[in-house]
């Protein structure tokens, strides 16, 4: 062996596979001590000391790693969510929409990755079992319940993720979009786009969102009483 061999540090690089002593969460672990932005599957090969191909046993991809980070985030807090006992389920459904909401935000650029389709879901299960079982005892058929819950949930997310947006970007995209669009056009085409483009709101802040839920809640009402009187007609 040369001189020059011998004195070269040994690598401190893992093997491929199992035998780079991976797991999941241990990958996820080292996932969130780095930016999101920068996160890429070689920047995480080298945080973790293993070769990049290792990687590949527990996640295929960059789109898989966020997602898979982006649920861990999400799921720390909204696991926490605690829906009221002698809650009605129309506070059941608020609490659930305005626990999602805080806890898709608090995963900031990682919100447009969370993915309510993996494993991490079972972390999440008792806000959802909380509200599902208030909303059947209120009345709504198992079918109800779950299409209308599922319907609050895309709500959630989609002001969620509106909301880290303009924070990230200082603006209100929508409007910026719609006025820019109004300038390369002839105004007096479109009155009403133009007046509403003018106004000093923005539809990112807090009465956006309440009226979000209240307008879920009222149709979730709507569909209830529909359905009881329709109970009441068949068995008459």
């Amino acid at each position: 062996m040369s001189a020059t061999a011998a004195s070269k540090p040994a690598s401190t690089r893992r093997g491929v596979g199992v035998y780079a002593g991976l797991t999941q969460e241990r990958i996820i672990e080292a996932a969130r001590s780095l930016d999101p932005d920068e996160l890429s599957m070689q920047a995480l090969a080298r945080e973790l000391g293993v070769d990049r191909k290792a990687l590949n046993h527990h996640v295929s991809d960059r789109e898989t790693l966020l997602a898979l980070v982006a649920m861990d985030a999400f799921s720390e807090t909204f696991s926490a969510v605690d829906i009221g006992r002698h809650a009605s389920w129309q506070d059941a459904c608020r609490a659930y929409a305005l626990g999602f909401i805080r806890s898709a935000i608090a995963t900031g650029s990682l919100a447009d990755h969370i993915r309510l389709t993996d494993s991490y879901v079972t972390d999440v299960l008792e806000p959802t079992e909380a509200v599902l079982t208030k909303m059947v005892a209120a009345g709504f058929s198992d079918e109800q319940a779950m299409r209308s819950l599922s319907l609050l949930t895309n709500i959630s997310l989609g002001y969620a993720r509106d909301a880290v947006l303009r924070a990230k970007s200082g603006v209100a995209p929508r409007a910026v979009i719609l006025r820019g669009a109004l300038e390369r056009r002839d105004r007096a085409d479109y009155p009403t786009l133009s007046r509403i483009a003018d106004l000093p709101v923005t539809t990112y802040d807090d009465h956006q969102l309440h009226l979000s839920i209240n307008i879920f809640v009222a149709g979730a009402e709507r569909q209830l009483s529909a359905a009881e009187t329709e109970g009441l007609s068949s068995s008459g």
